[in-house]
């Protein structure tokens, strides 16, 4: 059954989410809410604290993980793409591809890979398509064996 209590803190929540203004805030209201959600569920109100605060750390380091131009770049080039680095989520090998075509360096799409927690199983098409729009061999092995 839905609460009252529980209708307000998300239309309060919603409408923090809409202020933001910065990636890092609407990466930490986000990853505080979600991780607040989802704790909550398992763990009622102790997990809910410990979920809101490990979706805070980890929405905040990624939406500071791009700098000013980078996050520009990547945003007029793949606003899909920035809406998952932003929000944290699993990026896709597509992703990937639109990270280094905009000229995201190496060390970063492989922080990306690793905070987001992505994995890939990848077959010989995605790797030739990694290949052929440009994505380093070092970022490709890495997909490929680190995990």
């Amino acid at each position: 059954m839905i609460r009252k209590s529980s209708i307000l803190v998300l239309g309060a929540t919603a409408l923090l989410i809409a202020g933001c203004e910065s990636n890092t805030g609407t990466g930490v209201l986000v990853g505080g809410v979600g991780g607040a959600a989802i704790g909550g569920i398992a763990g009622g109100g102790t997990g809910a604290v410990i979920g809101a605060a490990s979706g805070v750390i980890v929405g905040g380091l990624i939406g500071a993980y791009l700098d000013n131009q980078e996050q520009k770049n990547l945003k007029e080039q793949s606003p899909q793409t920035y809406r998952r680095v932003d929000n944290g989520e699993k990026l896709s090998v597509n992703d990937v591809i639109n990270l280094s075509k905009a000229d995201i360096d190496d060390d970063k799409i492989i922080g990306l890979i690793q905070k987001t927690n992505s994995h890939y199983t990848l077959n010989g098409y995605q790797i030739d398509k990694l290949r052929d729009a440009g994505v380093s061999e070092r970022v490709i092995n890495y997909m490929m064996y680190n995990t």
